[in-house]
């Protein structure tokens, strides 16, 4: 029974890069930079930053000359972000209410009204990034029980 289980564990290894793990935190360690970096930007500039997520890609939006969101252009450091394979974003929530794929929240010049939070997925390792009402935002991977 022991050897199964060994030989299991062994061949579960073997399909999972040793690289894709440290994908899944690398990705969620940017996610929570541009984060914050576009909380604190909605506070000093005045002008409001938005973004959404889907499954496997997020956008940050700001707003056109017509007032209308529109996305940042693909030279900006907010630009379109598609995850590397494999990696998936979840559980996008505000103040504990779960966000739509594709919904924008909005990080208004005056801060969030609620906690921000979202989990980062992939190689069997979960990153959870949490963002407070005046712009900090933490990561932190989530340990199985």
């Amino acid at each position: 029974m022991l050897a199964i289980l060994a030989i299991t564990a062994a061949g579960v290894t073997l399909l999972t890069p040793p690289g894709e793990a440290a994908l899944a935190r690398d990705e969620a360690r940017r996610l929570a930079a541009l984060l914050e970096t576009a909380m604190r930007e909605a506070r000093a500039s005045g002008r409001p930053i938005a973004w959404s997520a889907e499954r496997e890609r997020y956008v940050f939006w700001q707003r056109g000359e017509d007032g209308d969101w529109i996305p940042y252009p693909p030279h900006s450091v907010y630009r379109p972000r598609a995850l590397a394979e494999r990696i998936e974003l979840g559980g996008v929530r505000v103040d504990g209410r779960e966000v739509a794929a594709g919904e924008r929240v909005v990080f208004a010049p005056h801060g969030l009204r609620g906690a921000l939070g979202v989990t980062v997925s992939g190689a069997g390792t979960r990153y959870s990034i949490q963002g407070d009402v005046i712009g900090r935002v933490a990561f932190d991977r989530v340990h199985a029980r």
